[in-house]
């Protein structure tokens, strides 16, 4: 099926071409602009995607070199390259002053992360300093260095220690362990580790603490000519103990960045272990998906724990809602005046609801007296005798009438008021049987 672009364009250059007959066995031709194009290499796909972000990949890599020179300034002012005071004025100074620029004219979700990694890079620094300087000042066990390289930085004589040791622990806890902590945090965001857990990153941040970080601080003093006597003898002592304060330094800072939130979405790309995972990569465009629904899943990594925030069409909100379970009384009442059917909780059975029907009404009067309604007389008690029906009709016994409705029901006594009614009188003036009557 063509494109209707393509049809378009096609229909007004030239026209259609004609129809041949297709012979049999063969196939059928097919135009040039239907035919897909060919995969790219891996290299082409990286070649495309830089040339798409290229300013966005100077913006990042500019962090790293902001945040890997104050470490290698000092190895190259020990090893001799280049002393420090001018790698710090016309590199050091300048870059992290255009990174400030560009993060406060120009801010970007990568300089989220820059400024979480300085911070937890200071502090797991002040902790490591709590550690160290215990055993140097306190304890006497090794000396401290700082001063010096604060020296090396203003460039004055190493007599001046005050001076030192002020500029030498401000470039320590920005330079160092900010720099340190900003290039942890930008790799964790471009590799995607915290999607196996918090136990998973705090051991990358002490092995990337251990190596490269304490790796190169002791190959510094042990390989250079003149690193001992600039920096601090090599004995078990200070092996042991600077290797005790990198632990601590990478056991902060991991903690920090595995309790950090939204980490993932400050970075502006798909991490690469998503990329591993879902096992594409969209060649020369530069977009990388991070998971894509018909690509076969390797089972390499984790699943991923972040997912990209929600549009507002493509966010769904369910609520469930469960019934209040009503009280005794409450509940009583609803339902003695025929409100319905109430929501009882899972356990518990139904009330019983009064059934429509007939009703019997029982007099309040007592039994026996002729005005209550009432029969006086009840039938026999005992079983009822069955004859047998080919004895002739069957005879039920009839109770004695004796009651005030059957016929053979005693006679009322006159009434002394009104008269007997019965013998004819018509007079309703009858005097009172206690009252005399009148001559």
């Amino acid at each position: 099926m063509t494109h209707p672009a393509h049809t378009l364009g096609r229909a007004r250059l030239a026209p259609p071409p004609v129809a041949r007959r297709e012979r049999p066995g063969r196939s059928p031709a097919v135009l040039r602009e239907e035919v897909p194009a060919e995969p790219g290499s891996r290299a082409a796909d990286v070649l495309a995607f830089v040339a798409e972000h290229r300013a966005r990949l100077l913006r990042v890599g500019l962090h790293l070199v902001v945040a890997a020179l104050p470490l290698l300034a000092i190895s190259a002012h020990v090893f001799g390259l280049a002393p420090m005071n001018v790698t710090a004025g016309l590199v050091v100074v300048p870059l992290t002053l255009v990174a400030l620029v560009l993060g406060v004219f120009s801010p970007a979700g990568e300089e989220r992360l820059v400024l979480a990694g300085a911070t937890w890079g200071v502090l797991a620094t002040l902790v490591y300093d709590a550690v160290r300087l215990d055993t140097v000042y306190m304890l006497g066990w090794w000396g401290d260095f700082i001063p010096r390289v604060g020296t090396w930085i203003v460039d004055v004589d190493a007599d001046r220690s005050v001076l030192g040791a002020v500029v030498g622990y401000v470039w320590r806890y920005v330079g160092d362990g900010g720099g340190i902590g900003v290039a942890f945090f930008l790799l964790v965001a471009a590799t995607g580790l915290r999607r196996w857990g918090e136990r998973a990153t705090v051991m990358a941040s002490v092995v990337f603490a251990v190596f490269p970080v304490w790796t190169g601080l002791v190959a510094t003093v042990a390989l250079a000519p003149r690193g001992q006597q600039q920096m601090f003898a090599l004995t078990p002592a200070t092996v042991a103990l600077s290797l005790l304060g990198h632990l601590v330094f990478g056991l902060v800072l991991g903690l920090g960045c595995a309790r950090c939130r939204r980490l993932e979405e400050y970075w502006p790309w798909t991490p690469l272990l998503d990329l591993r995972r879902s096992g594409t990569g969209t060649p020369r465009t530069g977009v990388w998906p991070a998971a894509v629904p018909s690509a076969p899943d390797d089972g390499w990594g984790p699943p991923a724990l972040v997912v990209p925030p929600e549009t507002a069409a493509e966010r769904t909100e369910i609520r469930v809602e469960r019934p209040r379970p009503l009280a005794r009384a409450t509940r009583r009442r609803a339902i003695g005046d025929g409100s319905g059917p109430i929501p009882l909780p899972e356990g518990r059975r139904e009330p019983r609801v009064p059934v429509s029907g007939p009703v019997r009404v029982r007099a309040s009067r007592p039994v026996g007296d002729p005005r209550s309604g009432a029969l006086t007389s009840r039938p026999p008690s005992g079983p009822v005798p069955i004859p047998d029906p080919r004895s002739g009709p069957v005879r039920l016994p009839v109770p004695p009438a004796t009651g005030p409705w059957s016929r053979a029901a005693p006679p009322r006594a006159a009434d002394p008021w009104l008269g007997d009614r019965r013998r004819g009188a018509t007079s309703s003036a009858n005097p009172h049987p206690g009252v005399p009557a009148r001559g």
